[in-house]
């Protein structure tokens, strides 16, 4: 899941928006708003990241540790938000 993205790497994501997924204030060909190795993608969990004051997730290591965590345990603790998780469901 997170190699697919990230390679575990403290990164944004390569991807880029579309017309039909670009967030308000972004155009298709705008980098995907995903960073640190767990890809949180941000405009989803912008509330989460400020309750959590985990704003530096980008660049630190152990804070995209807790949002990863704390995104995980949100969905029940599954790994459904991540679309690479979905990706390898499809490959089964």
């Amino acid at each position: 899941m997170v190699s697919g993205e990230s390679g575990f790497r403290m990164v944004q994501s390569n991807y880029r928006y579309t017309t039909k997924n670009a967030p308000k204030g972004f155009k298709a060909g705008d980098r995907e708003q995903s960073f640190c190795m767990f890809q949180v993608h941000e405009p989803v969990h912008k509330e989460l990241i400020a309750k959590l004051g985990l704003e530096d997730y980008r660049t630190n290591v152990e804070s995209c540790v807790k949002m990863g965590r704390a995104i995980y345990e949100q969905a029940g603790y599954s790994f459904n938000p991540w679309t690479e998780y979905h990706k390898l469901i499809a490959m089964r």
